[in-house]
């Protein structure tokens, strides 16, 4: 009793091997327990969703190995739900293959594995699906519009020539997924004209038709999508950007002809020894200081937020495949450069803005104290006399 199975499917496989004179009874498959097993033990130990009936009179048991993955011929296996999902764990005891465990896979399990794999493709593009999936509806317009049923059986199933490629590109990549999506349903309504409802086995007896259609419709779609029209999209996106970059500066170029205005204006109007006089200047020049520096700074806001667009830009064409992005980033050289530029002279008007209220405050302070500076430059030349005169007498 050590040695018994621990899954539905073992447990299968063990009483087809070890059930003594097994019938195929239709629904149900049915044989008597050798003596040299515990008849009770066994009959409750088998899982429930074998369905297993046990008769201790006769030690017969009746099981449904379907419930446990193991089919006797792949006709068995391709059914129901199975034609949607392959079973992790599943024997077919003609081909003598155990998938899951075993590593040679018979073409017959290689061709089911691929229907499997064609349809849970599709039905991730379906536009809507019923019967738990079973059918996918594909919808182009109000009259254009087709069923597909999961239904196939064995001798339905055909080599599907480079469907692992195929899937990838068209199912599974992100790149164009949305436009791919409406070439695989237009190439299914093209494939079936006319044709309102299609079983699955159809579209694989006619894959090699339908791989065609979607190849060819990308291939035109990626053909428009061209680099020359990517090209004139960042050209012209690039052109109003330069606009806008051109636009901060002249928003504020008629505040900026003032600041020489204002130097002379405030040069002009300062008095020696004038309290009176000079305060007001000083206060007017640093309140109009003040404006232009935030008036700079707005500027330099609008600049950085236009360069974060410009990045954003860049960086989603640089996701796109290199043959169409490498062609097209140089083109964004010349925008960051002038973005660097309307920068630096933001920069640079700042500079002057302080220059200008530092050369007021200086006109103030000489028209207030007219021996001040004087009085500096003597304090200086006698302090540099003082340290050469220490510098001799070491």
């Amino acid at each position: 009793m050590e040695n018994l199975p621990t899954n539905p499917h073992d447990w299968a496989l063990w009483l087809l091997e070890q059930l003594q004179g097994l019938q195929n009874a239709g629904p149900h498959w049915e044989g008597t327990l050798p003596d040299n097993w515990e008849f009770d033990s066994i009959a409750q130990a088998i899982p429930a969703v074998l369905g297993a009936m046990a008769d201790s009179a006769t030690r017969r048991i009746e099981f449904k190995p379907k419930n446990g993955s193991v089919f006797q011929t792949c006709e068995e296996l391709v059914d129901g739900p199975r034609r949607r999902s392959v079973p992790t764990l599943f024997t077919v005891r003609d081909l003598g293959y155990t998938h899951g465990r075993d590593q040679a896979v018979p073409l017959a399990i290689q061709h089911y594995v691929a229907a499997v794999k064609l349809w849970k493709c599709l039905a991730s593009f379906a536009d809507y699906e019923r019967e738990g999936g079973n059918h996918l509806l594909f919808i182009k317009s109000f009259d254009a519009k087709l069923w597909l049923v999961a239904d196939y059986a064995a001798a339905d199933l055909l080599l599907l020539p480079k469907l692992e490629e195929f899937a990838k590109q068209y199912f599974e990549d992100e790149h164009h997924k949305d436009q791919k999506r409406n070439i695989v349903r237009a190439a299914l309504l093209e494939t079936f004209k006319s044709n309102p409802s299609v079983r699955f086995a159809e579209l694989i007896s006619s894959f090699t038709d339908f791989a065609d259609r979607v190849r060819s419709s990308y291939t035109l779609y990626t053909q428009d999508f061209s680099f020359e029209k990517l090209r004139a999209e960042v050209d012209k996106q690039n052109r109003e950007d330069t606009l806008r970059l051109n636009k901060t500066f002249s928003e504020i170029q008629n505040q900026l002809l003032a600041l020489p205005a204002a130097l002379l204006a405030a040069g002009a109007a300062i008095k020696e020894e004038s309290w009176s006089t000079n305060i007001p200047v000083l206060m007017g020049v640093g309140i109009f200081m003040w404006v232009i520096w935030q008036l700079v700074a707005n500027q330099t806001s609008s600049i950085d937020a236009i360069a974060g667009e410009i990045d954003l830009r860049r960086t989603k064409l640089a996701d796109q495949p290199q043959e169409i992005s490498s062609g097209v980033l140089g083109l964004f050289d010349g925008l960051n450069k002038r973005v660097r530029r309307q920068r630096s002279i933001l920069r640079q008007i700042r500079y002057a803005v302080c220059a200008v209220f530092l050369v007021v405050v200086v006109l103030v302070i000489r028209a207030q104290w007219p021996s001040l500076p004087d009085s500096i430059a003597n304090w200086a030349v006698e302090l540099w006399a003082q340290l050469q005169n220490r510098e001799i007498t070491k």
